[in-house]
């Protein structure tokens, strides 16, 4: 949905900010006057569909409020103010209108004046899908891995090359649809450059705060829709993988589903799978670090797994969801990895189940799935390259969704300020553009136009249940009472009784008896 961009400034130092683009804005005139407003209709004149009253070309709406957290730096990254940096004009859209020309409708919502409520999709467990239905999504992920994306481009040059040797050629290339969903992770998570072999590593406005869950859930939205409209079927829906088995195996890790492991060489994929042929992106965060430059969508092997190496380890099991959901606050203070009884925190897997911080190595739920699958799973920045991210989130995604169900949370729990850099309720999430605040995100799956084919609650023990519990065991009781009453007195008739007062106390310990 953009395109990644240099831009160098001087500031005791180099500083590499970098950004993404519409194709349509990937131009000389927008990228020098800051504005990006195409045109929505035949005439080229009238901007962001204004003729429809679609929308019309504004000036971006960015909140200032403090953050917190380890990055300390200020108008350095260029992920600040998002986006700023790039274009401080850009279409804004009335009401369900969307898109970065207001061409489109909000999410959940279609017709030609975007009026009519859709019906939500509904995400369903991949194993519960039909072969058909498995198939569907199988093949809708292959066809957007070879598939350039038709609205967006990646910069390939940093900004002072952007427009090319002689001003008047952008210097930007296509990239897939798939392999575009990897290059937003990858760069809601990067470091911020400070000049070669000199990155700031204090940053991420996608994990480690309250923005995890409601970047994730838009990030896969962006994913569905682009699916959506490359098969031409409205109501696909991603599935999601129920990880919580407790188990020590990966059960959708099949060559019919997401790829089994290679009998000779277990880090990969094995050859059956169409998943073995799959090249990641955006993996060589080091080098990019250390030449100052970002993932340009290069190819950088194969994608790789370690679950196989991870024999003491075990997936999450339904009694930790449950555990999760049971945390009534949705975060707290200081919103970050080391919040306290947040249950942002417990399902992102910084702290237990049930809430409780116990040390920054602490791996749970999200974070124990991703540990377990290890490989190119591991790492923040190349985990979005294995399609088992795509359905791993959409279950965390469910967990969320059961938690806004249960606890109707209104919008002044998110922290308006003092969150990590990104992570406040107004912010813009970076780097997705037209832009989306966290506080859009923060409402049920339903208003967005789907849902979930999942039972999350806690099963609750009837009354007739613990009724019939309560007197079978009453019952019991007084049959065994009666046997006591009975057997004790012959028991003292047949051997004598011996008071308590004349008995006499050995002075051996227990595990001395013999």
């Amino acid at each position: 949905m953009c395109a990644s961009l240099w831009l160098w400034v001087i500031l005791g130092g180099f500083q590499l900010v970098a950004s993404q683009f519409p194709r349509a804005c990937a131009t000389v005139p927008a990228l020098q006057s800051k504005q990006c407003c195409p045109s929505h209709g035949s005439d080229s004149a009238v901007l962001c569909g204004a003729e429809s009253n679609r929308g019309i070309c504004a000036d971006v709406q960015v909140i200032n409020k403090p953050w917190s957290g380890p990055y300390n730096l200020r108008n350095v990254d260029d992920r600040e103010r998002w986006p700023l940096k790039f274009f401080n004009r850009t279409c804004r859209c009335t009401g369900n209108y969307a898109g970065y020309n207001c061409g489109g409708c909000k999410f959940g919502w279609a017709g030609l004046n975007c009026d009519l409520r859709k019906p939500p999709v509904i995400r369903k467990n991949i194993l519960s899908l039909t072969p058909t239905e498995q198939e569907q999504f199988l093949d809708a992920l292959d066809k957007a891995k070879t598939t350039i994306h038709p609205d967006y481009v990646i910069a390939t040059q940093h900004w002072l090359s952007l427009l090319g040797p002689n001003g008047t050629q952008p210097q930007v290339a296509n990239i897939s649809i798939y392999n575009y969903f990897v290059w937003l992770h990858y760069y809601s998570t990067r470091d911020t450059l400070l000049g070669p072999g000199r990155p700031f590593k204090g940053i991420d406005f996608s994990h480690r705060g309250p923005s995890f869950l409601t970047w994730h859930r838009y990030h896969l939205m962006l994913l569905e829709r682009d699916l959506q409209e490359l098969i031409g079927n409205e109501s696909f829906a991603l599935p999601y993988w129920n990880f919580a088995t407790g188990n020590k195996d990966c059960d959708v890790c099949t060559d019919s589903l997401l790829g089994s492991q290679r009998l000779d060489e277990q880090s990969l994929i094995n050859q059956s799978s169409r998943f073995s042929r799959w090249e990641i992106v955006c993996d060589s965060l080091d080098d990019y670090n250390r030449f100052v430059t970002l993932c340009n969508g290069t190819n950088e092997g194969p994608i790789r797994r370690g679950f196989m190496e991870m024999t003491n380890v075990q997936l999450p099991t339904m009694e930790d969801i449950y555990h999760c959901l049971s945390v009534k606050d949705f975060d707290s203070p200081p919103y970050f990895q080391n919040s306290n009884f947040s249950f942002r925190n417990s399902l992102e897997g910084f702290a237990a189940p049930d809430g409780e911080t116990k040390s920054n190595e602490f791996q749970s739920l999200h974070n124990l799935v991703h540990y377990f699958l290890n490989g190119t799973n591991a790492l923040a920045h190349s985990a979005a390259n294995d399609p088992l991210f795509v359905v791993l989130h959409a279950f965390t995604d469910a967990i969320f969704d059961e938690w806004m169900k249960q606890n109707s949370p209104s919008v002044s729990v998110w922290p308006e300020e003092m969150a990590p850099i990104g992570h406040n309720r107004q912010f813009n999430m970076v780097p997705f553009y037209p832009s989306m605040t966290n506080e859009e995100l923060f409402v049920l799956s339903s208003e967005l136009g789907y849902s979930y084919e999942i039972e999350l609650s806690e099963p609750q023990t009837s009354l007739s249940t613990i009724l019939g519990v309560t007197f079978s065991g009453i019952f019991v009781g007084l049959v065994f009472l009666t046997v006591m009453l009975i057997i004790i007195p012959r028991q003292r008739r047949n051997r004598g009784f011996e008071y308590l007062l004349n008995s006499k106390f050995s002075n051996k310990m227990y595990t001395e008896e013999i």
